[in-house]
Order: C-alpha cells, then sequence, then structure tokens
C-alpha cells in the first residue's frame, strides 16, 4: 500500500502520485535585490538567499524591508510555497518555505509556487524531507546554480487528501514552533551572558600586566610514547581550541603520552593555571586560554601550548571566562607575528595588560557565567531532543 509508516488512525486511503504542475501554479518573483533592503522600510519584502539562510519550511514572520513597491513585483498570497531559483550549490537551493502572510513582496530569483488542490505547508515539509536530492539533479550550472520552474514542473510527489495534509502539517508546525521558542529561550540566555560581559568590562580596575602577576612555561612535550618514560595525560592544542574543562575523573578523555620525571614536575597542572594558544594559521584564532579548575594528578601539556600560573588569587571560574574575553583576546592578537602561521612570543605574552577585580567580584561574575553556560547547555539538550523529533517524524509521515 502507497502509504507512510507513522498516520493518524482517521485516515487510511492511498497516497496519490502526481507531478507538481498539477498540484500548483507556478511565477517567478522580479527586481528586489540586496541593495533594495531598507531597515526603515514600508514593505515586507523575501529575497531568494533569505530561503536558504534565515527561513524554514513555514515563513511566519519575515525579516527584511523595502521602499520599493512597483506593481511588477510579485505579492505573496497566504500558502504560497517559494523555492530559490539560484544559488551556490544545487543542495542550497533545493529548499522550500511556505509563506503565511499576504502581501509580501517576492524578490528576483525566487519561483512562486501557488497551490490549487494542496495544502502549501505540506508540500514545503515533503519537499525539504525527501525530495531535495531529486530536486538537486535538475538544477543548472556550476560556479551559480539555478533552479527554473520548468525544472520543478515534473517533479513527482505522494500526497494523501487534503485533510490528512492538514493534519501533518498541523503537528510538525505545533513542533517547529516549539523548536523556535526554545531556539529564543537560548538566545535569551547567550544574549544575558554577553550582557554580564559588557558590564565587567567597563567596570575598571587596578590596571596590571601579566607578567608582573603570574609566569608562564613553555612545554617539550609531544604525543609520541618513548620508552622508559611515564605515559601521562596530554592536554594538547585543541583541547584549549575547543575549551574543553577536564576535571580529574574525565582524564579518560584526554590523549595519552609519556614524559620523563623532569617534565612531569615542570609541566604540570594545578588549580587555577591557564593554558593558551599562543599560535595559529590566522591571527583572529590565536588566545583561546581554558583554565584548570582543579589539580590535575599525572597531567602535562603540549608543546605548542603555554601554561600560566598566576601568583595572586584568581578564582578558576572567573579565569575561564575573563581570559577568552576579547579584552584580552584582541591583545594577544595583535601581538601576532609570521606569514603563514602566526604567532604570539613569550615576551609578548608578558605585556599583556590586565585589571582582575577583587576575589568577591571574580567569584560572582564567575558563578553566575558559569551557571548560565550550564543552563545554555540544558536548553541545548532539549533543543536537539525536539530537532531528533521532528527529523523522525518527517522521516516517517512521507512516502
Amino acid at each position: 500500500m502507497n502509504a507512510p509508516k507513522l498516520r493518524f488512525k482517521e485516515f487510511n486511503d492511498e497516497w496519490i502520485s502526481q507531478k507538481l504542475f498539477q498540484l500548483v501554479e507556478f511565477s517567478k518573483g522580479n527586481i528586489l535585490a540586496k541593495a533594495d533592503l531598507d531597515e526603515t522600510g514600508n514593505y515586507p519584502c523575501i529575497l531568494y538567499g533569505q530561503l536558504y539562510t534565515k527561513y524554514n519550511e513555514v515563513i511566519r514572520e519575515v525579516y527584511s524591508k523595502t521602499n520599493r513597491n512597483e506593481n511588477n513585483i510579485p505579492k505573496s498570497k497566504k500558502g504560497d510555497v517559494l523555492i530559490p531559483s539560484s544559488g551556490e550549490t544545487p543542495i542550497d537551493i533545493s529548499t522550500s518555505s511556505c509563506i503565511q502572510i499576504d502581501n509580501v513582496l517576492l524578490g528576483g530569483d525566487i519561483n512562486i509556487l501557488r497551490p490549487i488542490s494542496c495544502d502549501g505547508r505540506f508540500l514545503s515539509y515533503l519537499i525539504n524531507n525527501n525530495k531535495k536530492t531529486e530536486i538537486a539533479k535538475v538544477a543548472q550550472g556550476h560556479s551559480v546554480v539555478h533552479l527554473y520552474n520548468d525544472n520543478l514542473k515534473q517533479i513527482s510527489i505522494n500526497i494523501p487528501s487534503v485533510q490528512e495534509q492538514k493534519r501533518i502539517s498541523d503537528t510538525l508546525e505545533l513542533l517547529d514552533k516549539k523548536i523556535e521558542l526554545q531556539s529564543k529561550k537560548i538566545e535569551d540566555l547567550k544574549l544575558f551572558k554577553k550582557g554580564l560581559i559588557n558590564v565587567l568590562n567597563k567596570k575598571s580596575y587596578q590596571e596590571t600586566t601579566l607578567g608582573k602577576i603570574g609566569k608562564f612555561q613553555t612545554s617539550s612535550i609531544d604525543k609520541l610514547v618513548k620508552e622508559n618514560e611515564k605515559i601521562v595525560s596530554l592536554y594538547n592544542y585543541m583541547d584549549v581550541y575547543k575549551h574543553k574543562i577536564i576535571m580529574t575523573q574525565d582524564l579518560s578523555k584526554l590523549s595519552k603520552t609519556s614524559a620523563k620525571d623532569n617534565q612531569i614536575i615542570t609541566n604540570n597542572l594545578k588549580r587555577g593555571d591557564i593554558l593558551f594558544t599562543p599560535s595559529s594559521e590566522t591571527p583572529d584564532d590565536i588566545g583561546h586560554s581554558i583554565c584548570i579548575q582543579e589539580n590535575l594528578p599525572n597531567t602535562v601539556y603540549s608543546y605548542h601550548l603555554l601554561r600560566y600560573r598566576p601568583n595572586i588569587i584568581i578564582d578558576p571560574l572567573f579565569s575561564n571566562y575573563y581570559f577568552n574575553n576579547s579584552k584580552i583576546r584582541k591583545q594577544i592578537i595583535r601581538y601576532a607575528t609570521g606569514a603563514t602561521r602566526y604567532t604570539v612570543s613569550l615576551d609578548s605574552f608578558l605585556k599583556i595588560k590586565v585589571d582582575i577585580p577583587d576575589l568577591i567580584t571574580q567569584k560572582k561574575y564567575g558563578l553566575l557565567l558559569y551557571s548560565t553556560d550550564k543552563k545554555v547547555n540544558k536548553e541545548m539538550f532539549k533543543l536537539n531532543k525536539l530537532r531528533e523529533l521532528k527529523k523522525g517524524l518527517m522521516q516517517d509521515m512521507f512516502v
């Protein structure tokens, strides 16, 4: 039987195969381009590139405006399905969005599919779920790829009754709204964190340099395991670049290497130590750091990293955010030199200016930032679960 794996119990008819030209009327957007956008404009509009960068299967809110409103610029009708007709790759433009707003101006290079006998939302979800590859195959071009209405007209889809289409669309749209709300919650938390850091940056404390309040230590330890050396855990460049915080119980997540007794003593890692990345292929990627949150037994760091050990008390949670702050990283980046690979010298690191607040302020902001990150991670887990649920439903609810 031609029917999906997952179905509402009140529906049992077979799905019918039809060509797109039997279900929609085709037309095209016109004229509007990026240069026509105006934040203070009077007319909502959509450009073709936004269909694969800003919008999903259903458009309930339009982000751009313009002051152009010529008669030859097509306007949307609620339920229209919009597909970009040009882009950089076939997969980019093999995407669809059903607009739920009337009278939105539709720019050039947009294919407009106006439903005759189907639900536009259903068509949009179906195309994005199991027709992307087929549509990508009929796109034309290389450096710039084009997708014309004539290419779309012969695409076949399996379709149920309009009533079943609407039930499927309502279910997926409800899930999309939950995903949007969850995404907004995460965005708000990130803005709160950014605000905390901005407040901290605006406050002035006694200025000093890294060279005056601590010492740097290089390393000669690599990833090679050598005979007659002790096996140890190794913090390497990518661990710091990805801001991976390792606690004692997580040491198995670090790679293993070997080191001499004197190296283990010299390059050990204690609570409050800060590891910096002093080099990168681009200047903007230099100066990532992490702060060690507790003494790590039998653990060292690689020769690609610098260890900084403050001789004043700095709260480790606070350090983890403070030294990754743009105020510090911008200074590090300014000292970068090189051609194919950029490096910041040890002498330059000693000159980095810092203004560390009192310990009470450190603990306050460190805890606030840490708890915000924990909330972000918790909400991201929920968001990923919702996305997985949607992906599963879309795989099972279409033929």
